[in-house]
């Protein structure tokens, strides 16, 4: 068959080296956390560029730089990519492994080089190492299960496939009759359309996957308060327009409590911006403890915050409420060893005939019901309404 493999790997060199200079330059425009690890992918990529073209060499270069160097060079590529993998999936680095399997790589080639050369000793060892490596990146990814997208599917599929290919080369290798990398075999037609395909499918995957993590990044950013983690006020809005239709189509009741940290201004001018952010991040702590998985919390401005509390009326919702201003009180928020106390004024209310953002004015007239009434205290839209009654 008329296939020149060292050209074949000159070919994938160069197509490498493009693809690693090319992504090296948007990598710029990914943020600081995705930057580090395309970055470690990039110099994968461009560690296995050399190590193509001393691959294309052989026999026209010392087996130095041929065999032990190229050979070298690819798992060391190989591993940064696997690191990289690791690091983007935040799982454990396993640089310590992965170094071992480059060290095992550079002594068993020289020894299989010089002391015993065989190229068939040689084909296992390496097709070994690189099963090795593929299987940690594909622990890396997570286990079956995990939720993966298809640009996860993807790259643990075409690192399967090269488990696959290089387990068969080890079985295979003895009877393939090649009597080194350069001489054609179907064997190694197979091995090399992986190994060129290799840094094009799995780039592509990876990069899908950093794209996938800066949309949800993204998309977090859009629903969730940065400094609290709360949802802001646009998705509460949202969020509270589907829980009333749930509570109405279901007939269950709904409530809602409107918090407010009393004297936060206090906080800010006594020990600065910074001991406020820590207040209020403090109290969503807090609310975090007290509160069920359903409930939705909300920040809507500075220092007010809203919980959507379903299957909840008006009188256990007081209750809750009380139990977090008491909860509050008690916390003894300091500031660098300073007292610093946070107190919270709450009005509470329960969805009725009206729509939420009726129940809303009337919750916040119970929020300011309890601060004119000297804060640090629960009101329920009930006591505001017989007071006016009462009144009246």
């Amino acid at each position: 068959m008329n296939f020149d493999i060292a050209t074949a790997m000159q070919l994938a060199a160069t197509m490498t080296l493009v693809i690693g200079a090319g992504l090296a330059f948007a990598a710029t425009g990914y943020p600081p956390d995705l930057q580090r690890t395309i970055n470690l992918w990039v110099r994968g990529l461009l560690l296995q560029t050399p190590a193509y073209y001393l691959f294309a060499l052989r026999g026209r270069v010392p087996d130095l730089f041929s065999i032990v160097c190229a050979n070298v060079l690819l798992m060391s590529a190989l591993a940064l990519q696997m690191h990289a993998l690791r690091e983007f999936k935040r799982r454990p680095s396993r640089s310590r492994v992965l170094a071992g399997l480059v060290a095992l790589t550079f002594a068993g080639t020289a020894l299989l080089t010089w002391a015993w050369p065989s190229f068939d000793a040689r084909v296992v060892l390496v097709s070994s190492i690189i099963i090795a490596m593929a299987s940690l990146g594909i622990a890396a990814v997570g286990g079956v299960r995990d939720v993966h997208s298809r640009s996860e599917h993807l790259l643990v599929l075409f690192l399967g496939a090269g488990i696959v290919i290089m387990a068969a080369r080890i079985v295979m290798q003895p009877a393939a009759g090649a009597p080194n990398l350069v001489s054609y075999t179907p064997l190694q037609g197979i091995v090399l359309t992986y190994a060129s395909l290799l840094p094009v499918i799995t780039t592509v995957a990876f990069m899908l996957m950093c794209g996938e993590r800066l949309n949800r990044d993204l998309a977090r950013l859009a629903t969730l308060d940065p400094l609290t983690g709360v949802y802001n006020r646009r998705t509460m809005d949202d969020l509270a327009a589907r829980a009333v239709a749930d509570a109405r189509r279901h007939g269950r009741p709904l409530a809602l409590l409107a918090l407010d940290i009393d004297h936060f201004k206090g906080i800010n001018d006594a020990f600065g911006h910074d001991a406020g952010d820590r207040a209020l991040c403090a109290l969503v702590a807090l609310l975090r403890r007290e509160l069920r998985a359903a409930d939705i919390v909300a920040r809507i401005g500075g220092e007010e915050f809203v919980v959507i509390l379903p299957d909840t009326g008006e009188s256990d919702a007081g209750v809750l409420a009380e139990r977090i201003r008491a909860r509050v009180s008690d916390s003894g928020f300091t500031v660098d060893g300073w007292p610093a106390p946070l107190k919270v004024s709450i009005g509470v209310g329960a969805l009725d005939a009206g729509d939420f953002d009726g129940l809303r004015r009337a919750t916040d007239r119970a929020l300011y019901a309890a601060k004119r009434g000297g804060r640090n205290r629960v009101v329920t839209v009930s006591q505001v309404e017989a007071d006016a009654v009462a009144e009246a």
